[in-house]
């Protein structure tokens, strides 16, 4: 079975050609759980199916959001963010980077740009999930072109739990997640089934387990 490193050792691409087509911020994510996602939305075009909770989990996310943009003070995250100004559903693009996407909102504190993500669902035993720390990072991309500042931080917000975890964003990262959005358009160009990275038993759980069957 090709591994994660051999995968991305085929051929790797700029994406930055003039005739590619964006790739989300979504993308990396799904990228980073399981490349497989990313066939099945960008190439195939395959609708998830989507269970009762996952279904539920996006519209507390919408309600999540009007409810904390009515809040006078900073979001409940966290007493450091307390006096910070905030920026709900931020569109952000690059046409260097090819990627583009909304962020749920960004903290500006002291000068310090924060991207922030909310996620109805919990964290890994209290830590952060591998692919909402390069989520973020392409998040951190985005938004140090946009102003034109570093972004050292990032923050995922798992409201089950009332759990904001911040998680360091560093030059390596984002150098990676480069190297994700170069794969996320190789697929849609090339259009060819990637291997699958999860565990069977993450599977089940997934929307496009239907059309996959881990074939």
């Amino acid at each position: 079975m090709t591994t994660r490193k051999s995968f991305f050792q085929q051929g790797i691409e700029s994406s930055s050609d003039a005739d590619e087509e964006f790739c989300n911020v979504t993308d990396i994510k799904q990228f980073m759980y399981c490349p497989r996602v990313v066939y099945f939305e960008r190439v195939m075009h395959a609708k998830p199916i989507m269970g009762s909770q996952q279904a539920q989990s996006k519209e507390e996310h919408v309600h999540l959001e009007e409810k904390e943009r009515k809040r006078k003070t900073a979001v409940w995250i966290s007493n450091e963010f307390e006096s910070a100004k905030k920026s709900y559903r931020l569109p952000l693009a690059s046409e260097k980077l090819r990627l583009r996407g909304v962020l749920d909102l960004l903290l500006i504190l002291e000068g310090e740009l924060l991207p922030v993500e909310y996620k109805n669902t919990r964290s890994d035993k209290e830590r952060i999930w591998t692919h909402h720390k390069y989520q973020l990072t392409g998040y951190a991309l985005l938004l140090e072109e946009a102003f034109g500042k570093t972004v050292l931080r990032g923050v995922a917000n798992y409201v089950p739990e009332k759990l904001a975890l911040i998680v360091d964003i560093t030059p390596a990262m984002k150098r990676f997640t480069i190297r994700i959005i170069s794969e996320v358009s190789r697929i849609s160009r090339e259009q060819f089934l990637p291997p699958v990275s999860v565990p069977p038993s993450k599977c089940h759980g997934c929307g496009y387990f239907w059309v996959c069957q881990r074939k």
